[in-house]
């Protein structure tokens, strides 16, 4: 069954700014109340940094960068802030394993994949989420190919990048279907930046795109979504041996509270995020830049505790489910909350409730 965007009701509101005591344990804070107004955003926590101290963020398509700029989370921070940005999540990894970054932006993915890999040295020290919603990944059948359900995409070729959430929420779809992704389809393994203009070629018969791809190339049928595969997890993941450097330790939980401020503010500036970022960053148009919005909305931080990781913990299970890892991982060791008190406050400070993760 095809499936199109929705358009739900629009739920916005206003950020409240409340004041916010965070307790410091283990995070190098300091007690004071959130009092400090940083461009239109309030930074729940303010972090004892040393002199001279820099972080380089390694992010995909400004998702990082974009929000920090536009609301202005980075003012005054106590430390030089430098983003970087790859292509893909396999990049982002290698980056900090290289040294070139200390912190890393990537979906949900990557890091079960990496393991399974064999790389355990790095850990996810703060977790975004969007349960429910389809993440802007569709699977797309070429208009020639005569393809109008996912059941027809047996021994047809099917393009996604590998070891990413595109490919876990492909490979799901399949087998939804009753078709294996290695056995049952041409699999056709493409950077994610190849995936378009191939299927804009018409060099496979489906392909699994993001929202804005969707559009650029004609708004094609689309066969099955994320939603019901897709947690809308994006995790900020760290170097371990980093984390015993003080002073990248404390300039990264600053930084921690600073990109939820950041990401809050996309919530009640629409208006603002559709423009800059869908517009300007993806160049889609106003209209597109808003269905979008309505239907993906925008993930929120939560803290790493128990219910967040269960939900890490269904994307591991689902990689290895599909296929798409050899072996079970256990997601337990490679999540870390010492950052959680920041996380909590300055979604208190931004009158922001993340909804609440079903079991």
């Amino acid at each position: 069954m095809s499936r199109s965007l929705r358009k739900p009701p629009l739920r916005w509101k206003l950020t409240a700014l409340v004041a916010v005591s965070l307790i410091a344990a283990g995070c190098g804070l300091s007690d004071d109340d959130a009092d400090k107004a940083i461009a239109e955003v309030k930074i729940a926590a303010k972090t004892d940094v040393p002199a001279g101290t820099k972080i380089v963020v390694a992010e995909q398509n400004a998702t990082q960068s974009l929000p920090w700029n536009l609301a202005g989370a980075g003012k005054d921070a106590p430390y030089g802030v430098e983003f970087a940005d790859f292509s893909g999540g396999a990049a982002v990894i290698e980056a900090l394993r290289s040294g070139a970054a200390d912190i890393g932006s990537i979906g949900e993915a990557p890091v079960p994949i990496a393991v399974d890999n064999g790389v355990t040295d790095l850990v996810t020290i703060g977790l975004q989420a969007n349960p429910g919603s389809s993440g802007g990944y569709y699977l797309v059948a070429n208009p020639k190919s005569n393809v109008k359900t996912v059941a027809d995409l047996r021994g047809k070729r099917v393009a996604y990048p590998p070891g990413s959430g595109r490919h876990m929420v492909t490979a799901a779809l399949l087998k939804k279907a009753g078709l294996d992704i290695k056995t049952d389809v041409e699999p056709v393994e493409l950077a994610g930046a190849e995936v378009v203009p191939t299927f804009a070629a018409g060099a496979v018969d489906a392909a699994i795109v993001l929202g804005n791809q969707y559009f650029k190339v004609g708004e094609p049928l689309i066969l099955g979504d994320g939603t019901g595969i897709n947690t809308g997890i994006n995790s900020l993941i760290v170097r371990r041996d980093v984390l015993n450097d003080p002073a990248k330790a404390a300039a990264i939980g600053d930084y921690v509270g600073r990109a939820v401020a950041a990401n809050n503010w996309q919530d009640s500036h629409p208006d603002e995020w559709i423009r800059e970022y869908y517009v300007k960053q993806q160049g889609i148009t106003t209209e597109q830049g808003q269905r979008l919005l309505d239907e993906v909305g925008t993930s929120k931080y939560y803290p790493i505790d128990a219910a967040s990781t269960a939900l890490f913990q269904t994307v591991a299970d689902g990689l290895l489910d599909t296929g798409t890892i050899k072996s079970h991982v256990d997601v337990g060791p490679y999540v870390d909350g010492r950052y959680n008190n920041i996380v909590t406050a300055q979604n208190a400070l931004d009158g922001v409730t993340p909804k609440e993760i079903k079991k």
